[in-house]
């Protein structure tokens, strides 16, 4: 069965360098575990939805807490003790939340200046929660808590400091609009981090994709199994390091491609001599690392695919791709063309030309320009 295409940006959820995108996209919702997940998800997006319908946004973060977040965290599963005092290399502390594995957990650490030798082994996470919609990835100086200089702190750096001096694996950060899933490894990065929408996932309206709220952020997430976060990190990684193994492959052949297709394009009239070789080679790096560039810089967010619907529909590289899948196929004896970039929705840009895609050891398409690209 044919699969649908997926725009980068174009869901609730979003990652940030924490997992692999293909594996979140493509992989994960074809396991039939994660499937089976649905229907202990159904009552939870009921709950939560109800939730979110009953609370009027504000800047009040003690309201917030009350009235959006305890509520879903205790929709998730959660057990979890508020402000608790850490001990920290900058003095106790008091993050919003501390997740442990049970209620013992939690017991056995109640009244106590928590450090991370006490935490080890029975707190899963730490969490913090900000103001309606505050920016996460800014200082904020006109909000905080009075007396106490790191709740006015980039809240990215506030959640890795938790991180750090509470020695948990886990860290969630929320605004009640965006929730935010944070691993030690990278933390202090302060930008790899897994992010939901969560209202914009609640009014796309099926469980599929509340999965990907309740799949990474419920209690039993936090254990140890195949869907567990943990488990998903892991899976992740291996994911992309496979796929790092086969990109260096296809950027080879893609090389050994374009360089071709610079000579068979008869426009180009071009001869296979010692300079000539040398500025196709020159130009099909130039090429070939710009795509690579576009591509990286559109799943990094660097390029507007989630803010802009225009570029993320008509003109990203990944929008050119499906917009290609989509047409019909070609009467046979008409080349199809393999790749239209330039003048793509009005673009001015390199293009290859008609042609057919070249199997291995075979020869490219064209390149439509009198000359080598530069």
């Amino acid at each position: 069965m044919p699969q649908p295409d997926v725009l980068i940006g174009a869901t609730p959820h979003h990652n940030s360098g924490l997992f692999s995108d293909h594996y979140l996209n493509v992989t994960l919702p074809r396991r039939e575990d994660w499937q089976t997940l649905a229907a202990a998800a159904r009552p939870v997006l009921d709950a939560v939805k109800s939730i979110y319908a009953a609370y009027t946004p504000s800047d009040n973060e003690a309201q917030i807490e009350r009235d959006l977040i305890r509520p879903v965290l205790a929709a998730l599963g959660h057990t979890f003790e508020v402000q608790a005092p850490l001990a920290t290399s900058d003095g106790t502390k008091r993050p919003d939340y501390v997740f442990y594995r049970d209620d013992t957990a939690l017991i056995g650490a109640k009244s106590k200046i928590l450090t991370d030798d006490l935490l080890r082994g029975k707190a899963i996470a730490i969490g913090d929660a900000k103001s309606w919609d505050r920016p996460l990835d800014r200082t904020d100086k006109g909000r905080g808590k009075a007396g106490d200089a790191l709740s006015n702190k980039n809240p990215s750096y506030q959640i890795a400091f938790y991180m750090r001096e509470s020695g948990v694996a886990w860290g969630v950060l929320t605004n009640g609009r965006l929730w935010r899933l944070y691993h030690a490894d990278s933390a202090h990065k302060l930008d790899r981090y897994y992010e939901v929408d969560l209202p914009a996932l609640l009014a796309h309206g099926g469980v599929d994709a509340f999965l990907y709220f309740y799949g990474f952020f419920r209690r039993d997430a936090f254990d140890a199994g195949p869907l567990g976060v943990a488990a998903l990190l892991q899976a992740s990684v291996t994911y992309a390091r496979e796929i790092g193994d086969t990109l260096k492959r296809q950027v080879y052949d893609a090389l050994r491609h374009l360089a071709q297709g610079f000579l068979d394009y008869k426009q180009n009239n071009l001869t296979p001599e010692t300079d000539t070789l040398k500025e196709i080679y020159d130009s099909s790096l130039i090429v070939l690392y710009r795509l690579l560039f576009i591509l990286y810089a559109e799943a990094r967010g660097l390029l507007p695919v989630r803010e802009s619907e225009q570029y993320r529909d008509s003109y990203s590289l990944q929008a050119v791709n499906v917009h290609l899948r989509r047409r019909p196929q070609p009467a046979r004896g008409r080349p199809r063309q393999a790749l239209a970039v330039a003048q793509h929705r009005g673009q001015r840009s390199p293009a290859l030309v008609p042609g057919p895609p070249p199997a291995r050891g075979q020869r490219a398409g064209r390149v439509a320009h009198r000359r080598p690209a530069t």
